[in-house]
């Protein structure tokens, strides 16, 4: 079983050792009332306890489905989850909430991230914290929810989150999730640096690496959801991670991108590379073991854009998606321009906090808006791959593997492949809880993740560019870059 917690709800899906998705079911939070969430231009915060509610009819829906079908649930073996990279709260020993659950957009700490970054650049070679980073984060919550700070036990990820509700233990994460609250994958500590200047160190919590078994639902929570008792709970990782793992992504080179709410960049490196700017991470996949044995590092540079399809959420609530996009499909390449960012401030593939949306085309016209906005992601993506190869150096970079929710679209999918030059690969299953699953499966029914990867991943489509379209999209991918330049939020990197 695969659970993915994401802005907008959550997904289960139950998949078979050879990667058939046999039951999938999807809650999102508008469906659970009473729960309160905060959206501003700046404050982004959610109730943890809406988490667990639509994690819970998820999984309650999907083994609903499964036996509709015919399954046993005796058969299911375990279950992993991720959540959203940088997304933390406060806990107590009970894992009840004490702080705000502030996501992985809030940003109100950019104040104490330029403080992190200053501490960390003083005692080692770390690159900069960005404000989207759950540590950045916790340094805010000390600062400005003193009482919740104090309460607080553990510092917890949104997965962990829906872990310990399942398990009924609090304090361990996996490497994933733990990345932007500043442990050091290479050396598989936390940083000493901040000792002297914080409390935050005595509650970080235990990690391990995601695809261990931590433990097992607990009776009642397995009574409730109608799984087997003893069903074994896995490590998970963060959303960009499990999308990854689905994606079919395996050479040195391969892009994965997820277009979901936002845009997340994971490209798979034989090391991991070092950005001055703090704009690229990376997490890291457990080693590959060639045909003789021998062990190869495997690294996952990136990044996320706050742009991707929440315009579509917003601009156009209720609409027949494939309808807008038979509309939109005939004025491609089209000359209307757009930045289809919603709320303000850009991380990736260049920072901007004060960067705002636009689109030229005609507001009283769905049609030509939303080809726009749908050409403008492509042009963040395309710049998001020059960002990449800048930092890994890589000139000849492989092919991309897209997941999400965006990837269903054709006309999307061969857009992107056209202003990027690059053929996408769509995945039979492109969500990000089969990447879970393929987690829960790795050492439980499988020889580990590189293993499970290749028993459980298949190729549905792939999208070639069209070198017709080429230059038309090249021009307007100028005139895009050239307006991010003139509004100040984009560098001149002399393209």
């Amino acid at each position: 079983m695969g659970l993915d917690l994401g802005t907008g709800g959550a997904r289960a899906v139950i998949v078979s050792a050879e990667g058939e998705v046999v039951a999938l079911h999807s809650v999102g939070f508008g469906q659970v009332d009473g729960i309160r969430r905060t959206a501003t231009n700046v404050e982004h915060e959610q109730d943890p306890t809406l988490w667990w509610e639509a994690a819970r009819r998820a999984l309650v829906g999907v083994v609903a489905e499964f036996e509709e079908q015919g399954g046993a649930t005796e058969t299911l073996q375990a279950i992993a989850i991720d959540g959203t990279s940088g997304t933390v709260l406060g806990v107590d020993e009970s894992g009840t909430a004490c702080t705000p659950a502030l996501m992985y957009n809030d940003g109100r700490a950019h104040a104490e991230a330029r403080e992190l970054s200053e501490w960390a650049g003083q005692a080692s070679s770390d690159a900069p914290v960005s404000a989207s980073w759950s540590l950045a984060k916790m340094l805010w919550l000390e600062r400005h929810e003193p009482g919740g700070f104090d309460r607080t036990r553990f510092f917890t990820h949104q997965a962990d989150y829906i872990a310990s509700r399942l398990t009924g233990t609090v304090g361990w994460t996996d490497a994933s999730n733990a990345l932007k609250s500043g442990f050091d994958l290479q050396a598989q500590a936390w940083p000493d640096w901040l000792s002297d200047r914080s409390d935050i160190p005595r509650k970080l919590p235990e990690v391990v690496q995601p695809g261990t078994v931590r433990g097992q639902v607990l009776d009642r929570v397995a009574r409730e959801l109608r799984i087997p008792l003893g069903l074994k709970v896995v490590a998970g990782a963060t959303d960009g991670t499990a999308a990854f793992l689905a994606s079919g992504a395996a050479r040195v080179g391969d892009d994965n991108t997820t277009l979901g709410t936002t845009l997340v960049f994971k490209r798979l490196a034989d090391h991991p590379p070092v950005d001055p700017s703090g704009l690229v991470y990376s997490h890291r996949l457990p080693d590959h073991a060639d045909d003789q044995g021998f062990h190869h590092e495997r690294w996952l540079p990136g990044a996320a854009s706050n742009v991707g399809g929440e315009w579509i959420r917003e601009d156009h609530p209720g609409a027949d998606l494939a309808q807008l996009d038979f509309a939109a499909e005939p004025l491609l390449p089209t000359e209307f321009l757009a930045y289809p960012l919603v709320g303000k401030g850009e991380r990736f593939p260049f920072l901007a906090p004060a960067a705002l949306g636009f689109c030229d085309a005609p507001a009283d016209q769905a049609a030509p808006g939303f080809a726009a906005r749908l050409q403008g992601v492509a042009f963040v993506e395309r710049l998001a791959y020059e960002a990449l190869d800048r930092v890994t150096g890589q000139a000849a970079p492989g092919d991309v593997f897209a997941t999400g929710g965006g990837s269903a679209s054709d006309i999307w999918m061969q857009l992107r492949a056209d202003v990027t030059g690059r053929t996408l690969h769509r995945p039979q299953c492109h969500e990000s809880a089969f990447g879970s699953a393929i987690l829960a499966a790795a050492n439980t029914i499988h020889d580990g993740l590189w293993d499970a990867m290749g028993r459980m991943l298949v190729i549905e489509r792939s999208f070639h560019p069209d070198s017709l379209r080429g230059p038309t999209y090249d021009d307007l991918f100028g005139a895009f870059r050239h307006r991010l330049e003139q509004l100040g939020y984009l560098e001149n990197h002399g393209q």
